[in-house]
């Protein structure tokens, strides 16, 4: 089965590589996953795989699987995937924060 996998996004266009990947398909129905749900399924997991090493952010992720940053949240949530968010993104947020002039100095 051919299978889309990745989509690289090189300057200003759309790249898409494609890969053939052989399953026996007793292991996918088994997990309930149709023939038209095996390029959804390999991709999510691939980017949610990206995203737990850390080398694609979420809104990227959400993105390329076409969905909302809600949507990706849950989908997530779904996988046991956290929610990376750590002490660098939160100094990032705060600089932007101030920089819009958001915060005050009691907030800080």
């Amino acid at each position: 089965m051919y299978i889309k996998q990745i989509m690289v996004k090189m300057g200003a266009e759309l790249k898409i590589i494609t890969t053939e990947i052989h399953l026996p398909s007793d292991i996918l129905y088994s997990q309930g996953i149709g023939k038209d749900r095996v390029e959804y399924f390999v991709k999510k997991n691939f980017l949610l795989e990206l995203y737990r090493e850390g080398k694609i952010s979420l809104s990227k992720m959400a993105e390329l699987l076409e969905m909302n940053l809600f949507e990706m949240l849950g989908i997530m949530k779904d996988s046991n995937v956290p929610f990376n968010y750590g002490v660098p993104e939160l100094k990032e947020d705060i600089e932007t924060a101030n920089r819009l002039g958001l915060l005050d100095e009691d907030s800080q």
